[in-house]
C-alpha cells in the first residue's frame, strides 16, 4: 500500500511538474492578453467540438482563459480571413478542416495564400473516411466495385454533402484513381447523403467512419474498406481502399491548427509541444475514438508538408474533373 501511495505522489508530482512547465513557457506569449481559437464554421460541427475539447485543455496547461471564436461563412474563407489578420503573438489560433488545402484550387477569389499567410502548428487528428455501398449493389469488395463500375459506366451514383466537401474530393480522387465513370448527387449535408444512400437514390458513399461503421454494423448499408493508407486501429479488420486494388489511395479528413503567418518560431514551438501533449494523452484517448478520430500530433515541419502536399493533389483532381462550385 505505502508502495502504491508513493507511486501517486510521484505522478501527482510530475503532472504538477508538467503544468508548472507549460505555464512557465507560455511566458513567450503576451502576459494578460486573451487567447481565442478561431473556428470558420458554425457550432455543433466536428471543428467545433475539437476545438472546444482542445481549448479547455489548452487554458488548463498554461493557466489562462482560451475561448473558442466560430466565424462561420463562405465555406470557411471568413474565418480563416480573420485570423490571416489577427496579431501574429500565439494568441489567436485557426483549427481548420483538410477543406484549406482544397479552397486555393477550387475558390478564385480567396485574399489570402494559406501558405504564406498561416504557419502550420501541428495536423491534429485525422478520420477516416468508410467506402459504403448500398445493400443492393452486387459488390463485396473494393476490387468487385470497381469491375462493377468499369462494366456499367455511368449507371451508379455518389452521394455527398455538396459540391468541393471533403467527401466530393475523395470521391472524384477514388474515380481517377480506380479509372471509373459515376455520377455525383450533391445533398445538404452528410445526414441527408447516408438516407439517400439507404433509399437507393445513390449506390455509393464514403462518410465518416463514427457514423459509417454504425450504419454497415446495422446492415443498413454495406463497407468495403477504410480510406486512409493504412488500416484504421478504429476497425482494424476493414481493408484499405489500396489493398482492394486502387494503389496509392489514401485520404480522410484531417484538422490542422494554425497561426497568423509572421508568428515567432518560438512560439509556434511552444503551442506545437502543447498541442502534441494534448493530443497524445490517454484522457483523450477515449473521446477522440469516439468521435471517430485518430491523434497525428506532427511537427510544424510535417504539417506544413502535408498541407502543400494535400494543395497539390486536390489541384490536380480539380484540374483533371473539372470541379466547379456553384
Amino acid at each position: 500500500m505505502k508502495g502504491l501511495m508513493r507511486i501517486a505522489a510521484a505522478l501527482g508530482l510530475c503532472l504538477i511538474a508538467g503544468a508548472t512547465a507549460a505555464q512557465q513557457g507560455a511566458s513567450a506569449l503576451p502576459p494578460g492578453k486573451p487567447m481565442k481559437i478561431i473556428v470558420p464554421f458554425a457550432a455543433g460541427g466536428t471543428s467545433d467540438i475539437l476545438a472546444r475539447a482542445l481549448a479547455q485543455r489548452l487554458g488548463e496547461r498554461l493557466g489562462r482563459s482560451v475561448i473558442v471564436d466560430n466565424r462561420a461563412g463562405a465555406g470557411g474563407t471568413i474565418g480563416t480571413e480573420a485570423a490571416v489578420h489577427s496579431d501574429a503573438d500565439g494568441t489567436t489560433i485557426l483549427i481548420h478542416s483538410g477543406a484549406i488545402a482544397v479552397d486555393p484550387s477550387l475558390k478564385r477569389n480567396l485574399t489570402y495564400d494559406v501558405q504564406r499567410d498561416l504557419t502550420p502548428v501541428t495536423t491534429a487528428v485525422v478520420g477516416p473516411f468508410a467506402l459504403l455501398v448500398g445493400p443492393t449493389v452486387p459488390v463485396q469488395t473494393t476490387a468487385d466495385l470497381v469491375k462493377y463500375a468499369k462494366a456499367n459506366p455511368g449507371k451508379l451514383n455518389y452521394g455527398t454533402p455538396g459540391i468541393g466537401s471533403s467527401i466530393h474530393m475523395t470521391t472524384e480522387y477514388f474515380k481517377t484513381l480506380a479509372g471509373i465513370d459515376m455520377v455525383h448527387v450533391p445533398y445538404k449535408g452528410a445526414g441527408p447523403a447516408l438516407a439517400g444512400a439507404m433509399a437507393n437514390e445513390v449506390q455509393v458513399l464514403f462518410d465518416p467512419l463514427a457514423t459509417g461503421k454504425k450504419y454497415a454494423q446495422s446492415g443498413k448499408l454495406r463497407a468495403l474498406a477504410v480510406s486512409t493508407g493504412k488500416r484504421s486501429d478504429l476497425w482494424p479488420e476493414m481493408p484499405t481502399v489500396a489493398e482492394g486494388g486502387v494503389p496509392g489511395f489514401d485520404t480522410g479528413v484531417w484538422y490542422g491548427v494554425y497561426v497568423p503567418g509572421k508568428t515567432p518560431k518560438a512560439v509556434v514551438d511552444l503551442l506545437n509541444a502543447e498541442f502534441v501533449a494534448i493530443l497524445k494523452s490517454p484522457e483523450l484517448a477515449p473521446w477522440l475514438r469516439d468521435q471517430g478520430l485518430e491523434p497525428v500530433a506532427d511537427t510544424p515541419a510535417q504539417a506544413k508538408a502535408r498541407l502543400a502536399e494535400d494543395i497539390q493533389r486536390w489541384a490536380g483532381v480539380i484540374k483533371a474533373t473539372g470541379i466547379k462550385t456553384e
